[in-house]
């Protein structure tokens, strides 16, 4: 009997390990040395929608070693730096690249990588003339303009000498670095006049370079996206252009002066969450984000904005609904916006829920009462994806009254307004303002009253 169990233990243990597939797609190592004494770790970032995010880390050794091996690594650029984020040193891996780095603050040296990876080693090196006194104003603070322009405009043939170097047979990189090139040329021109200095000069005394940096259509190409710098740029270029063009646009519209400087939509987003730090008050950022909201166009943009609303918010009565949206039972997406007209009572509930199922009754009874009124009885589903097939059946089983919508588990709605728990019930005026966000049950007589209330204001 022991020989059996333990035979079947020794089973249960080698059938995970001879399912095991080892990793098919090649490492990329990065490995090196950090010359700084206080250091205690390494950290490699990613770009995701034009900002850095950190990707990988590790902490260093006795001898201040670090070695990351990472698999399925996307063709890029990537930046690395120590614990304390002084600098950020751009690098470029392919998958299957071998790098040796030594890192300290101010630079990088590197060994080993492909062709992209060196050419971008080289630009780095190089562009370090005007960087270095442009981005390190702290260590260099008797850095002025009148040494500075000079310094920029003998690297501007240089950078133009580089970009001939740029004949790799990826053709793909030869293009982005070339757009990269550019950029960061600009990119480094602006932070120079942005930053304190003892000596700032006046217009008249920059030099032609800068009067080509404002231009109609600026900043089209959504390969920005793949530099980590590009929320810094955007804000930049439009305080620059504010600067030089001194709009007569106040508050809001100011906002949507700013994004119309930017041709590419997506780039138009990654402005606008950049600004989400600067209001203090929910009304301020509506009024300052609902005619540009249509840019927020990605998943991260969208969180972001999520995000600030929520912080803002003191969900009192008043206040704009939150605009989520859903399919309904025929994959109608329904917009919490387009039920404005009518007071909306908002069901949160799953299939699941015993205490929900429980309030059906006392819902459809109070649907018939509202029969005829300015009331819309608005389910939100949050049955997780995969049983989105039973909700339904469930709907057209209990006929299901007023409308019925699928937010696929705990998604926007759940998270905006807290719900940890359902049954959850709310009420929006015609208007789709706040009247209560944790509302009496259908059960409980004090909702229908509510309810009355509420259409009698209106």
């Amino acid at each position: 009997m022991k020989r059996t169990t333990r035979c079947l233990l020794l089973a249960a243990v080698m059938i995970p390990l001879l399912s095991w597939k080892p990793l098919t797609a090649p490492l990329t190592i990065v490995q090196g040395k950090v010359d700084n004494a206080k250091a205690t770790s390494i950290l490699l970032y990613d770009v995701a929608e034009g900002r850095k995010k950190e990707y990988a880390s590790t902490r260093l050794n006795g001898e201040h070693a670090f070695a990351l091996a990472v698999p399925a690594l996307k063709e890029g650029f990537y930046y690395v730096t120590d614990n304390f984020k002084r600098s950020y040193h751009r690098i470029y891996l392919k998958p299957g690249d071998q790098l040796q780095l030594k890192v300290t603050d101010t630079t990088l040296q590197q060994q080993g990588g492909s062709p992209e990876s060196r050419l971008v080693r080289e630009w780095e090196t190089l562009s370090r003339e005007i960087k270095a006194p442009a981005f390190e104003f702290m260590r260099r603070n008797n850095e002025t303009y009148e040494t500075f322009f000079p310094t920029f405009n003998a690297f501007l043939p240089k950078a133009a000498a580089y970009k001939k170097k740029l004949v790799t047979p990826n053709k793909a990189f030869n293009s982005l670095m070339q757009l990269i090139v550019d950029t960061d040329v600009e990119y480094t021109a602006l932070q120079f006049i942005f930053t304190p200095r003892s000596k700032h000069p006046e217009v008249s005394q920059y030099p032609a370079y800068y009067n080509s940096i404002m231009q109609d259509n600026k900043y089209c190409d959504g390969r920005l996206l793949q530099w980590g710098e590009t929320e810094h740029l955007l804000s930049m270029y439009s305080t620059f252009c504010l600067v030089r063009q001194k709009p007569t646009a106040k508050g809001a519209e100011l906002l949507q002066w700013s994004v119309s400087q930017f041709c590419n939509d997506t780039l138009k987003g990654v402005y606008i969450t950049s600004t989400l730090g600067r209001y203090k008050s929910f009304s301020n950022l509506r009024d300052a984000i609902a005619p540009v909201e249509k840019y927020l166009v990605t998943a991260e943009q969208q969180r972001s904005y999520m995000e600030t609303e929520k912080a803002l918010r003191t969900f009192a009565e008043g206040e704009a609904g939150f605009n989520f949206s859903y399919p309904d039972v025929a994959g109608k997406q329904v917009a919490f916006n387009d039920l404005k007209g009518k007071v909306v009572v908002v069901d949160v509930w799953a299939t699941w829920c015993g205490p929900c199922k429980a309030e059906i009754p006392y819902m459809k009874k109070l649907e018939e009462e509202m029969h005829g009124k300015d009331v819309l009885f608005l389910g939100v589903s949050v049955d997780e994806a995969k049983d989105k097939e039973k909700w339904q059946e469930f709907v057209k089983k209990e006929s299901l009254g007023g409308t019925q919508i699928f937010a696929s588990g705990w998604s926007d709605i759940a998270k905006f307004y807290s719900i940890n728990g359902i049954p959850r019930f709310m009420v929006f005026d015609k208007q789709g303002k706040i009247v209560n966000v944790d509302a009496p049950r259908p059960s409980q007589p004090e909702l229908k009253a509510l309810i009355e209330k509420t259409l009698a204001k209106q």
